[in-house]
C-alpha cells in the first residue's frame, strides 16, 4: 500500500511539472505575440490554493476590438472563461465551471 501511494505521489508530482508552465495555445494565429505572451504568463500555474487544478491548454474564442477571449482548461475538469486587452488587462469573462 505505501508504493502504491508513494508511486502516486511521483506520478502528480511529474505531472504537475509537465503542466505547470506554459500551457497549449490553441488557434493562436491572428493574435499579436505580446497578448499570446500575456496569455502565457497568466494561465500558467495552478488555478488556486483551494482548488489545485492545472493548466492543460488554453483556447482563444476571438480577437474582437483589441481585446482576445480565451478559454482555460484545467486537468482534472474544468474551464475559465477570459479576456485580455493590452490597457484594460485581464477579466474574467465565464468563471470557473467544472465538466458536467
Amino acid at each position: 500500500m505505501k508504493h502504491i501511494i508513494i508511486s502516486f505521489l511521483i506520478a502528480l508530482i511529474i505531472l504537475y511539472g509537465a503542466f505547470k508552465y506554459d500551457p497549449v495555445i490553441l488557434n493562436k494565429e491572428e493574435i499579436p505575440q505580446e497578448y499570446i505572451e500575456a496569455i502565457e504568463s497568466q494561465s500558467e500555474g495552478v488555478y488556486s490554493n483551494r482548488l489545485p487544478l492545472l493548466p492543460l491548454f488554453v483556447y482563444i474564442d476571438g480577437y474582437v476590438d483589441d481585446r482576445v477571449y480565451y478559454t482555460i482548461h484545467y486537468f482534472p475538469y474544468g474551464s475559465v472563461g477570459m479576456s485580455y486587452k493590452e490597457d484594460d488587462g485581464y477579466n474574467i469573462e465565464k468563471n470557473f465551471s467544472p465538466l458536467q
